[in-house]
């Protein structure tokens, strides 16, 4: 039961980090955005690190280990979400999203056939019930109206979010294995802080964040600490936890928590299906426990 109250902690850690941002996110692009935010969550964890000796631990990471830290990452916190940007961009977020969220299905899948995880009955119905709920809850009715071949790019885009999320969850679970959460998520954060901050340098975007306000850059520290650090650390046991595949399922649900956090802060409408995928979501997480 711990793993899936960690699992649960870790979709609401990514739910309000995402509620933080929405202003935000019109105002930069997600590179300008996530840059400063994986900064801040990196450097908390790196000093949490250092200054309860966890730093003894990096000597046990093994090359191969760092490379499946580190690709898993890039592919998911790189390459999976900027496909996802490029996806909602084509075809509408409520479109990109329940297309995208049939990660946690190829996470399954694939954790059945590279790290021999055990496939259900249970399983697959609690997959498919916390899928069809998060889907529900995140419907939007009002659809963009786009040329099929932006659409076709954009499901493309979509199905390669998935994929490539589906990825890092099984590339991360080799490289965590016996290794401190916070050390992981030291080593993890930070190296793709600085990889954005590469393409924010060479994209030459970095002006943009000299024009926000104090209250906007306390809004990205608390985000990026809440989202990136906390976040990171919790998806690390998680899937020690858990496994990758009901790892992907449990933290899927940050739908579920980013509802409530929508209506009181930013003052949003559910839709008549919201509480029919709530209870799907709910009966879903209680099968796959």
């Amino acid at each position: 039961m711990s793993g899936i109250l960690v699992g649960l902690l870790c979709a609401a850690s990514w739910a309000i980090g995402s509620v933080m941002m929405r202003d935000l996110a019109r105002k930069l692009d997600p590179f300008t955005l996530n840059a400063p935010r994986t900064a801040a969550g990196g450097v908390t964890m790196l000093a949490i690190t250092l200054l309860t000796g966890r730093q003894v631990g990096y000597a046990a990471i093994t090359w191969p280990q760092l490379a499946f830290m580190l690709g898993s990452m890039a592919l998911g916190g790189g390459v999976g979400d900027t496909l996802y940007v490029i996806s909602f961009q084509r075809i509408g977020v409520s479109r990109a999203f329940p297309i995208s969220s049939v990660y946690p299905a190829i996470t399954v899948l694939l954790g059945v056939a590279f790290l021999s995880e055990s496939l259900t009955g249970k399983l697959i119905a609690g997959l498919v019930l916390v899928v069809l709920g998060v889907v529900l809850i995140s419907y939007r009715s009002r659809r963009q109206q786009l040329a099929e071949e932006g659409a076709v790019a954009g499901v493309a885009a979509a199905l390669g979010a998935a994929l490539c999320w589906a990825g890092a969850m099984i590339l991360v679970a080799p490289g965590i294995e016996g290794h401190d959460a916070i050390m992981v998520a030291s080593i993890r954060v930070t190296a793709l802080s600085a990889a954005l901050w590469g393409v924010v340098a060479a994209r030459k975007t970095g002006a943009l964040l000299w024009r926000l306000s104090w209250r906007e850059w306390v809004i990205i520290v608390l985000g990026g600490v809440i989202g990136w650090g906390v976040g990171s650390v919790l998806f690390v046991q998680a899937v020690e936890l858990l496994g990758p595949s009901r790892a992907a399922i449990i933290t899927s649900t940050s739908p579920l928590f980013a509802l409530p956090l929508s209506l009181i802060f930013l003052k949003e409408r559910p839709t008549w299906l919201v509480p029919i995928g709530t209870v799907l979501a709910v009966v879903g997480i209680i099968l796959v426990t």
